[in-house]
């Protein structure tokens, strides 16, 4: 007898054996019990969850001669005997979605079942049909046939057109725990005497990503290396994946910067074929498994292998620098999927990261400067704009380079001589010089300049928007350099001012109703470099006030 696969050896046959989908299995076994079956389904869900088992099941259901009360099909009826039973007709619409294939499904739906009352049509991945055989099907949808029963299963069900979905009596499949996927590998592993540990199972069970399918696919295959008895060795090299103590080996290379180890561990991905984006989705998933442990003091984690290594790098990082080491990987996975050179920005990313970390000894600093943090430090009044520096764990002490007067006086004068031209001959030769960003001076303002965007362009004046706000508190500390660099490739000492969204929004909206009420921004030329010993006088102020209003300027 030729070998059966393990997940159809062990395919449910009634609503009992079915594993979770508890809500969708109840509904619809009390709908046959009750003798209120629907003419049309529609299950939609993730693969492996339990779709097409359903609706065999339904199929086995409503056409057994003798099925008991519990709903439970009696398994002797000619029905329940013949598994290739002309009254359960399965198309697959990946390659036959044609409207010539419906249409003669459509003509043969008039013929008659062969055992029971009911001929049901499974029709898997529906989602494929071409529009001309969705309206092909439309009508016999609607008004099938009194024995014709329709089943469809899709795994993409927004592709699935309304004219359709409202046909049909609709049931979402959910994904499976990893608890209920090792609860059913684990009675079949008794049953086909596999000796497998549990740290394995819920290692096939995080992999399978809750398609229980998948999962006792896996277990098949590995279950043929060495007569059954399972290693979590094994488990990784057929899935061409890293194991918990490499990800926790890499995390150490990048905190100590050994720089020679990186490369090595980057270059045996490439060379063991592992898939690169894979790889980095798996490592932000076992980092946030990290964060939620962190967060939540008693974790219900039945994957005792997966919590020593977790414990492991959560004993040797903060919530903040974890957060933030989460949104780099992030960052990286984004540029590789878009490089040619995969591996080679993998390298250079994963350097970078290390050589900012032991330069500074803070993650949150080495994410900021690599443009990886997208979140906001705004206070709730914004007419009054007062931006505070978010401290990290380290206590970063706030900057002061530039003070709110001095930014209120940059910002009316970037409006104050602001034209069209200027923005436009800034632009062309401020794109120019991103393309030329080599020379080693100022190499530290590469990833700043990826950073902001141009928004007014006045005659010695520039309003930069940043686009992360958490970068705001430290970019000032590249203010000198990066004015430097104006002035080398402009020739022009131009100041300038770097605000986030809310502040531009602020000015924006005021430079408008200024505008349109009449009120004409004057150059102020005054500009004070210090903060500590440089204050307004009252004529100064009253003529700061004139100008951008009471409202945005506070002074003693």
């Amino acid at each position: 007898m030729a070998y059966l696969a393990l997940y159809r050896k062990y395919r449910p046959s009634n609503f009992d054996d079915l594993v979770a989908q508890e809500e969708v299995s109840s509904i619809i076994k009390n709908e046959i019990l009750n003798s209120k079956i629907s003419h049309a389904y529609l299950f939609s869900g993730p693969r492996g969850t339990g779709k097409t088992s359903t609706a065999k099941i339904i199929a086995k259901m409503i056409n057994c001669s003798k099925l008991s009360k519990d709903g439970i099909p009696c398994g002797k009826c000619p029905s329940c005997l013949d598994n290739n039973s002309t009254d359960v007709v399965e198309i697959d619409a990946a390659s036959n979605n044609g409207v010539d294939e419906i249409r003669e499904l459509r003509d043969k739906v008039n013929l008659v079942p062969t055992y029971g009352k009911y001929k049901v049509y499974i029709i898997d991945e529906v989602h494929m049909l071409t529009t001309q055989a969705f309206n092909a099907l439309l009508k016999t949808l609607e008004e099938p046939p009194a024995h014709a029963i329709f089943i469809l299963a899709t795994t993409e069900f927004y592709k699935i057109p309304a004219t359709v979905v409202s046909r049909c009596q609709k049931f979402q499949f959910l994904k499976f725990t990893e608890n209920q996927i090792v609860d059913r590998l684990s009675k079949i592993c008794k049953l086909e005497k596999f000796s497998v540990a549990n740290d394995v199972l819920y290692e096939i069970a995080r992999l399978s990503d809750g398609g229980l399918r998948d999962a006792i696919n896996m277990l098949d295959q590995l279950s043929s290396f060495n007569n059954g008895n399972v290693s979590i060795e094994d488990v990784y090299k057929l899935n061409g994946v890293v194991s918990y103590k490499e990800m926790v080996d890499l995390f150490n290379y990048i905190k100590d910067n050994n720089i020679k180890d990186i490369v090595v561990y980057v270059e045996n991905l490439n060379r063991l074929g592992i898939n690169l984006d894979k790889f980095l989705f798996d490592y932000a998933s076992f980092l946030k498994d990290v964060l939620i442990y962190k967060n939540v003091s008693n974790i219900n984690e039945n994957n005792s292998l997966k919590l020593e290594y977790i414990k492991v790098v959560a004993d040797n990082i903060n919530i903040s620098d974890l957060t933030n080491l989460i949104i780099y990987f992030n960052d990286i996975s984004n540029k590789i999927k878009s490089s040619g050179f995969q591996v080679i920005m993998l390298i250079t990313s994963l350097i970078k990261l290390s050589n900012d970390i032991s330069k500074k000894d803070d993650i949150s600093i080495a994410v900021v400067e690599n443009n990886k943090i997208n979140d906001t430090v705004v206070n709730n009044k914004p007419d009054k704009m007062v931006k505070e520096d978010k401290k990290d764990d380290n206590n970063t002490k706030k900057d002061n380079k530039v003070s709110d007067e001095i930014k209120k006086i940059r910002i009316n004068n970037a409006f104050a001589t602001a034209s069209k031209d200027n923005k436009e001959n800034f632009i062309t030769k401020w794109n120019k010089l991103k393309d030329s960003m080599n020379g080693v001076r100022y190499n530290s303002l590469v990833g700043v300049i990826d950073d902001v965007d141009i928004m007014v362009v006045g005659d010695k004046n520039i309003i930069f928007l940043v686009k992360y706000d958490s970068l705001l508190g430290r970019i000032y500390d590249y203010l000198d350099d990066f004015e430097a660099l104006l002035f080398e490739y402009f020739n022009v000492k131009y100041k300038i001012v770097f605000i986030d969204n809310d502040e531009w929004n602020y000015e924006k909206d005021k430079y408008i109703t200024n505008m349109k009420m009449g009120k004409k921004y004057s150059y102020i030329d005054k500009d004070i470099e210090k903060n500590d010993d440089n204050v307004y006088t009252n004529s100064d102020v009253d003529k700061i006030v004139s100008i951008l209003g009471n409202d945005v300027i506070s002074y003693k």
